[in-house]
């Protein structure tokens, strides 16, 4: 049985993702079979933001029952 389950993917930039989504698009095409929700956190360019970033990602691993 294959038991994939679906990964979260956070592309985190300080500018506006778009490299770093394209950049991890590529990376992600190597692996075909696997399940992904992608979340782009553009302009994470001071603590604050950091942070809140951080708590998404914490929530996400809660909610998958896996490491994003």
């Amino acid at each position: 049985m294959n038991d994939i389950r679906r990964r979260t993917v956070f592309f985190v930039s300080d500018g506006t993702g778009i490299t770093a989504e394209t950049l991890g698009h590529s990376l992600l095409a190597q692996f075909p079979d696997a399940k992904f929700r992608q979340i782009r956190a553009p302009f994470v360019d001071d603590i604050d933001k950091a942070i809140d970033c951080a708590a998404q990602i914490r929530d996400a691993a809660i909610e998958d029952g896996v490491r994003p």
